[in-house]
């Protein structure tokens, strides 16, 4: 009986251990993430794993495209046509980015709204207004 009762317990803990581990990684950088409105802007990135590219956007205008590269665990290096920098991806799947002309400079928080990749093909007049907030 109390081989029994000890076992439960070993098993209950070891159970409880390997959940709190668990949730204690890192997701994989993958798939849409979007801000909240700032200054009336919503800035977008996704992100292709298979290849490792990217695509950013402010209102769904391309604002700059690139690829990515892990460096170490949650932390990406951005290779941007327009800007390069680093992001570390938090355990809840979001991060934050820095649009210079946005939010006083100050950071900006993606979150992940779905692990497959949106991309927006519309061409928008406009679009060079848009890339002139990362400048």
């Amino acid at each position: 009986m109390r081989k029994q009762i000890l076992g439960m317990f070993l098993g209950i803990v070891l159970v409880l251990l390997l959940i709190g581990c668990a949730s204690n990684k890192t997701p994989p950088l993958k798939g849409g993430y979007q801000s909240e409105p700032v200054e009336g802007y919503i800035v977008q990135m996704t992100f292709q794993p298979e290849d490792h590219s990217f695509v950013e956007y402010i209102d769904n205008r391309e604002v700059d495209i690139g690829t990515y590269e892990k460096l170490e665990n949650g932390v990406y290096k951005i290779n941007g046509d327009i800007q390069e920098f680093e992001i570390t991806l938090n355990n809840d799947n979001s991060f934050d980015v820095i649009v210079k002309k946005l939010n006083g400079g100050n950071p900006i928080k993606l979150k992940n709204i779905d692990d497959v990749p949106t991309y927006i093909g519309t061409k928008f007049d406009d679009a060079d207004e848009y890339k002139s907030l990362m400048e």
